[in-house]
């Protein structure tokens, strides 16, 4: 045994002997976040990210010519036609005349194996600019491979570099703008081949433009505020708006109000999954919009997503009234965001800032409460009675604390369960705990038989829970997942 130990100590079989060919292939069989982690394995590893160093001399004055960005493009067409089957990093610097012996680095660029470029620009803070995308297609060879393109803090400099780029992506499919701080507005014109279209925390911008997209399919921003215009789009099905609290100035230094976004929400009449914010819902209804005068209902709609930080109740409310024009929802998803507790706490106090502000702040024009749209009593509105969630088959609560937000839940499954008549499926899961519960209506009748069965004591990962509703005319009846593959039946 000992001589098999010192044998293999001598001649070891690690990691780090693995050919560079073989590592090349194993790292391309994975998606670029998990083959970006294998650099901490070994040295081996860490080499497969070593990064290809290209600088060029030019003058800053001419980053922005169309001569350097010719030349930044032919850099980055060859760079995408080296090592087809492996992911590989650039990094593109400029040295001035009067700094020859200083790089500065312009971008870094990765290349992912599914046809992927991801490139990140690099600068002091931006200057304040507008972005026009056209997508045309032309006989450009040059980046006609690119099927995913991901750009992330374009500065004012890419002037040049990027409308050449963007000329040669004739089978472009996924387009990603993130974190574009001097961004204000952009402009998209797109061939036949996009189809999704994703802008990211652009923190200063004021409007985004969809001009044209034959075939787009997916749309998501996520940020503050801003004027969205979807033109042509006939094709669009999946859009997410995670609109955050806070309202930038429109150029004309003036606020939006919600005659700026009802063009968009008509725009979306004819998708079949949206996302929404819940901030973004409780604003329409502060602004004194009431869902049920619009002219129009999102008929095709099919999954809805609720997602906030938080629920108070006129968000509560304002998704009510939401749910009122979508007749033909099947899968509703409301779900908490959990904050990531190693971010900055200031991040968290402005998000608690922000929900208090909504929370307090005298609504007059909230015209329409949670139970004037859901009550069916004679008092209530006549014309929020006359609808149904007649195809809601599923709903999914993410991320509530059981304990802490028994009443706000119980409210929610007890009005959804008024105007649901053929719903399945009802789910309620906290993920920080691993818990997960199916859930069912039980009328005060059958309690007495699930006497034994039940107990509103107890941990809720070793029993089931009852909770009343809100009129105590029946309990809704939480079971364990991990205890019972199989979800119950409303009664």
């Amino acid at each position: 045994m000992k001589a098999t130990m010192t044998e293999n100590k001598e001649n070891p079989s690690s990691i780090n002997n693995i050919p560079f060919e073989i590592l090349y292939q194993i790292v391309s069989l994975i998606p670029l976040k998990e083959a970006a982690r294998t650099i901490i394995l070994s040295s081996s590893w860490k080499h497969l990210w070593t990064p290809v160093q290209v600088s060029l001399n030019i003058d800053f004055d001419q980053i922005k010519t169309q001569e350097s960005g010719q030349q930044m493009n032919q850099i980055i067409s060859s760079f995408l036609n080296t090592y087809e089957t492996s992911y590989q990093i650039l990094n593109l610097s400029f040295l001035t005349p009067k700094t020859v012996s200083k790089e500065t680095l312009f971008f870094k660029a990765i290349k992912g194996v599914d046809k992927e470029l991801h490139i990140c620009f690099n600068g002091e803070t931006p200057q304040v600019f507008g972005l026009t995308i056209e997508l045309p297609l032309l006989e450009n060879d040059h980046f006609c491979s690119l099927k995913t393109l991901h750009l992330r803090s374009i500065t004012s400099l890419a002037g040049s570099f990027l409308p050449a780029l963007f000329s040669g992506c004739r089978n472009l499919e996924t387009l990603t703008l993130e974190k574009c701080c001097g961004m204000q507005d952009v402009d998209l014109k797109a061939h036949e081949f996009l189809q999704n279209f994703v802008v990211l925390d652009c923190e200063n911008m004021t409007s985004v433009t969809i001009s044209s997209a034959s075939n787009l399919q997916s749309f998501c921003y996520r940020g503050c505020l801003v004027k969205i215009e979807l033109k042509d789009v006939p094709k669009l099905c999946d859009v997410t708006l995670n609109i955050e609290g806070t309202t930038p100035l429109r150029n004309d230094d003036s606020e939006f109000n919600s005659e700026d976004l009802l063009p968009l929400l008509a725009s979306l009449k004819d998708v079949e999954v949206l996302t929404l914010s819940g901030w973004l819902l409780q604003w329409f209804c502060t602004s004194g919009v009431i869902f049920d005068d619009f002219e129009f209902k999102f008929d095709k709609l099919k999954k809805l997503s609720w997602i906030d930080c938080c629920m108070n109740k006129q968000k509560r409310d304002s998704l009510a009234g939401f749910l009122s024009i979508t007749p033909s929802l099947e899968n509703l998803f409301i779900k908490f965001l959990i904050i990531n507790l190693t971010e900055s706490k200031l991040n968290f106090w402005l998000l608690k800032q922000i929900d208090e502000k909504w929370s307090t702040k005298p609504c007059p024009q909230f015209h329409q409460s949670w139970r004037q749209v859901w009550n069916n009593d004679a008092g209530a509105a006549a014309r929020s009675n006359d609808w149904q969630l007649k195809h809601l088959k599923t709903v999914e609560f993410w991320g509530f604390k059981i304990e802490e937000e028994k009443r706000l839940l119980v409210s929610l499954m007890d009005d959804l369960l008024k105007k649901a008549i053929a719903i399945k499926k009802m789910s309620v899961t906290e993920p920080e705990n691993k818990l997960s519960w199916c859930v069912a209506k039980v009328p005060r009748s059958h309690l007495k038989k699930m006497a034994k069965a039940s107990t509103t004591t107890g941990h809720p990962s070793k029993s089931s829970l009852l909770l009343s509703s809100m009129d105590n005319d029946c309990c809704f009846r939480l079971t364990p997942i991990h205890e019972n593959g199989k979800l119950s039946r409303f009664l």
